[in-house]
Order: structure tokens, then sequence, then C-alpha cells
């Protein structure tokens, strides 16, 4: 036999004490009242006691000390938790895996979800093992994964943590070796499985709808216009009529009934009317939906403001028309030769120049001479590139943040060697020749090394996002972060995390960042005295299909015994204290012990 809570000679010691605080107090005299009779006559035979030499209450008093010492020595060995193999079975491990997939929040026809049937059915195997069978639990998003234990309070406190999230599920990183791996799951999911995990399913057939590659886009050829993006994706079995509903800032600015064939996708462009701030969002309905994380999606547009733009060249009629048509600039053209550098503009566009000194205020140029305060010099001829020369971008930079170059044609460009440090950067280039250059130093600058005319730039439906990254990145208007749910991560210190609408959320600390959770479709606001950072959360396109299953497993899954006793013995040792006391309890009552 072996102990679980106790050393054995922890256990023969606690054995020992009880033994000797039972004999004590069974043996301890009580001392009798002393009383003033008239006569001992009548009380003589009374005090021989002849009847306590007798050999029946010899019996009486050893059964009532066998008994005292039965119930305490029960009790003691019920602390040290023992464990004998021959009565209990050998004890088993085993690791259950829980998909907390965000497929596993779909409702199923008893109004209960996945996750649900999920959670009872890892219950029911606990429940059913023995008392010394220990569990490893872990969840599929790596935020919660116990120590191997017999311990059932932990185990159900660890599976009180789980829930569906929206973070892309992969099998946890614990060890399987030698011990029955049990997974239970939706089998949506693509999991790397162990050779030996069974798979316990909860799938159930559910119909759902979802929106999803959410985005608002500027207009192409209309720097004031903007357009909606999105896709409505049907994966439920049968065609359904999905109902579409835009709303720009609370108020509903598009709205109609859309079918989508079974398992099938929708593409739509919209143009937004007016001119549309704050949050876009866009939200899709139809019957029997069974999941409802995925019908919301968002987007945010912050408000405009008026900016100052001096155009400095000899004559390029695109940008100046495309600068005109924005509401938001309001443009000052200039000659080279009149160029003074104290225009009162809040930012310059250089068309194919650059002044000896840097202006005080951002500029973009385009093909640029060779300047020092540029960072590089023009040190070999014009380059051809060819009509696919654009070989990388940096698509997280924000000036090209939804800007596509797949593909651009460039006839000709200039090669500058710029000396690139932490803040001037090349974000796109043609092998060894950059092309678009960025320094965050204030001021800030962008070159751009060709022109709109050696190129197709211009008259690509990204161009005019170009232009309006470059505008906001100068103003200092940082564009929404675009995250998917779940940990988020800000690259702001200490600071606080807002809903939109002002409800504070909890944040975690980290070296130069801030994470929280975005549990939820929406824009967050993170602070940092007066820094701010606009982050807008989606689900990832592909993680609501809810039908699409990849992993198929028996739908129950026993835990066999083997053993006589399917709990620990200490709860049956307690048992039989219980049952010993009210023994004795009835034996005294009948004057059988004393």
């Amino acid at each position: 036999m072996t102990f679980l809570a106790l050393t054995p000679l922890q256990v023969a010691l606690l054995c020992g004490l009880t033994t000797a605080v039972v004999l004590t107090l069974f043996f301890l005299k009580l001392r009798h009242p002393r009383i003033v009779v008239g006569s001992l006559l009548l009380w003589e035979r009374l005090l021989q006691d002849k009847q306590h030499r007798s050999l029946l209450e010899r019996l009486r008093r050893l059964l009532s000390l066998l008994l005292a010492l039965t119930i305490a020595l029960l009790i003691a060995l019920a602390l040290a938790r023992p464990e004998a193999v021959a009565i209990t079975g050998e004890p088993r491990e085993a690791v259950i895996v829980l998909d907390t997939s965000i497929t596993m929040a779909a409702r199923t026809a008893d109004s209960q979800s996945r996750w649900d049937h999920a959670r009872a059915a890892v219950a029911r195997l606990i429940d059913d093992a023995g008392g010394a069978d220990r569990f490893l639990v872990a969840d599929t998003s790596g935020r919660v994964a116990t120590a191997m234990t017999a311990d059932r309070a932990r185990l159900d406190a660890a599976l009180d943590r789980m829930m569906p999230s929206a973070t892309r599920p992969v099998f946890p990183q614990v060890d399987v070796g030698g011990r029955e791996v049990i997974v239970v799951s939706d089998g949506i999911a693509t999991l790397d499985l162990p050779r030996n995990a069974r798979v316990l399913s909860v799938f159930e057939l559910a119909d759902n709808v979802a929106v999803a590659d959410f985005k608002v886009v500027v207009r192409a050829g209309e720097p004031s216009g903007y357009d909606v993006r999105l896709s409505v994706v049907n994966h439920s079995p049968e065609a359904k009529n999905v109902y579409l509903l835009l709303e720009d800032d609370g108020d509903v600015d598009f709205a109609e009934t859309v079918t989508v064939g079974a398992r099938d996708t929708v593409a739509r462009t919209i143009a937004l009317s007016g001119r549309p701030t704050g949050v876009i969002r866009a939200r899709v309905t139809t019957d029997g939906d069974a999941l409802a994380i995925d019908d919301e999606a968002v987007d945010y547009l912050r408000p405009p403001r008026d900016v100052g733009v001096a155009l400095v060249t000899t004559g390029n009629n695109f940008l100046e028309t495309l600068l005109a048509l924005d509401e938001r600039v309001d443009l000052h053209v200039v000659h080279p030769d009149f160029y003074t550098g104290d225009e009162s503009v809040e930012l310059y566009v250089f068309d194919e120049f650059a002044p000896l000194v840097q202006p005080a205020q951002p500029a973009l140029l385009f093909r640029p001479p060779g300047r020092s305060w540029l960072a590089g010099s023009d040190t070999v001829s014009p380059l051809r590139v060819s009509m696919t020369g654009v070989t990388s971008w940096d698509e997280t930079h924000p000036i090209l943040e939804f800007v596509s170059m797949v593909d651009l044609q460039i006839t000709d460009a200039r090669h500058l060697e710029f000396l690139t440090n932490a803040t001037t950067r090349v974000v796109a280039s043609a092998g060894q020749t950059p092309l678009i250059v960025t320094s965050s130093d204030v001021p800030k600058w962008v070159a751009v090394n060709f022109t709109l005319d050696d190129s197709d730039f211009s008259v690509r439906p990204s161009f005019p996002m170009f232009m309006q990254n470059v505008l906001a990145w100068f103003a200092g208007e940082a564009l929404p972060l675009r995250r998917s749910l779940g940990t988020v991560d800000v690259l702001l210190a200490d600071a606080t995390v807002t809903t939109f609408d002002g409800v504070d959320l909890p944040a975690r600390p980290r070296v130069g960042s801030t994470l929280f959770e975005a549990s939820a479709p929406g824009l967050y606001v993170a602070s940092a005295g007066a820094a701010r950072a606009y982050v807008v959360a989606n689900l990832p396109t592909g993680l609501s299909d809810v039908n699409g299953v990849t992993l198929t497993g028996r739908e129950n899954l026993e835990w066999p015994t083997g053993r006589w006793l399917s709990s620990e013995l200490w709860m049956y040792l307690l048992g039989l204290a219980l049952a010993l006391v009210a023994l004795e309890w009835w034996t005294y009552h009948r004057r059988i012990t004393v």
C-alpha cells in the first residue's frame, strides 16, 4: 500500500499518536465528587463492585476500546490518502485536450453549444475515472494547461477558465509519452495530433453566415470617396437569404438582401455616400444562424482635417488635379524657380525637384536628385527597371497599407544610394534599387525614385490610397491598426485600453508595449499620455466554417476502470468510520458498550 498525502514514516507516526491519544482518553480516571452520608452500611455491597470484575464487563470495555481505536485509525489513514493497487487498480494517466476554436461556440439543436457538450463530456470522463487516476487538461489556445494531477477541484477550475476564442488552434506543447491522449473537438480545426490520440467528436451540422475580408478603401480616382469591400460567406449546407447592413458611425448607409448559395461566397464592393467618418460597421443576419461572432466586422476612418499643401513642379497636371480633388487639401502650386521654403503650408510635394536645404515641413518627393538631407546621392546612372520590377515592398509601413505593387510597370527609375538607419527605411525596391524610401525623423519625408509619367502607378486603384496614407502619416494621424481577435499587442508602453464607447478593458504591460484581449469585433483605443492608437479587431477569415469537418472521431469514449472500487480509498475509509460511529452510538444506548 502506498500513500498519496504522507510518507510511510509520517503515517506510522500519525497512527501511533492517534492510538496513544485514544488510550489516554479511554483510561482517564474521572474524579468522583465527595458526598457526606450518614452510614456506609447500605453502600458496602456497591463499593465492592463485584460486577466490575465480571467477564462480561471486561468484554464490554474491550469492545468499546476497539471501536474507538478503529474509528480514530480509519480517520488517520484517510488523511494519508492510501492507495492499494489490488483494490483500486493501477493508477492511469491521460492528457485531455479541449478544442477551443471559435466554431466550438456554435449553437446546437438543444440550444446549447458545442462547447457546452465538450465541457460536459470531459466532466463525465473525469468522474468515471478512478480517484487515483491523474489527468493533464489543456486547450488549443495555449492559455490553459494543468500539471498531471488527480485533484478534481484543480481540474474543474482549469475547465472553468477555458472558453472558445478566435485564436488559431494549435495542439498544446505537453508531454504525451506513454499516456492516453483524448481530444474533444468538433473536428473543424486542423490539429497535428499524436498517433495515440483518440477523438471525442461533438460535431453537429449547423447553419452559419459570416462577413469576411471587410475593409474601407479610397475609391479609385476619387480621393474623397470611399468604397467598402467585403465578402458574404455562407457556411450552411443550404442556400441562404442574407440581410446585409452597413452603418456609418451608427447611421444606416446601405441595406440589401443577398442570396448566397450553399457553402458559397459573394464578394461585394459598395460605395459609401457622403464623407464617412468614424466606425464603419457591416452586419449580416439570416434564419437559424448558429454563430454570432462572425456576423459583424468593423473598420475606422478618422475625421479629416484641412491641410495646406505646396506642389513644387514645372508642370504636372495629374498631381495637381489629384491633390485639388481632395477636399482636405488647400493646394498651392509653386514653380521651382519661385520656391523659398517659407510657404505657409503644412507639407510639400516636390516633382523632380529637391531643395538644397531640407524644408521645415514634411515632404513627398517624386524622382528627386541626390541631396545630403535625403541621406542619399545620385551615384549610378538612371536604371531601367523591368515591367514587373518591384521585387519587394513593406505592407506593414503606414504609407503602403492596402497599397498593392504587384505587376507595377516602371520604365525608368533613378538609383539613389540611401544610408538606411533606424529612421530611414527602404519600403519598396526593385532588386538593389530603392524605389520608395521613408524617413521618420522630424520633419518626415518620402522619396519616390520614379516619376508618375515613367510608371502606371498613377492609374492604379491603390495610388489614391498611397497619397491618403502619406498625408495621414505626415499629419501624425496614425492609421488604425488592423488586428485579429484575441491577444493584441500595441506599441504603447503602460497604456490604458478602452472600447470605442469608453468601457475600460484589462491590459497587461510588456516591455515597450501593452497587451489586451479583443474578444469581439470592434474598435479599441489604447492611450498613453497624449499618444493614442486605434485598433480595429475582426475575426480572421476562414475561422468560422462551422461545417468544414477535417477530423472525425467516436461519439462516446468510455474510461474502462478494471478495478473493484472506482474512487480513492480515503472516501471508503471515512464512510466506514462514520458507520462505526453510528454502531458505537447504538450499542452504547443498548448498554452493550460503555
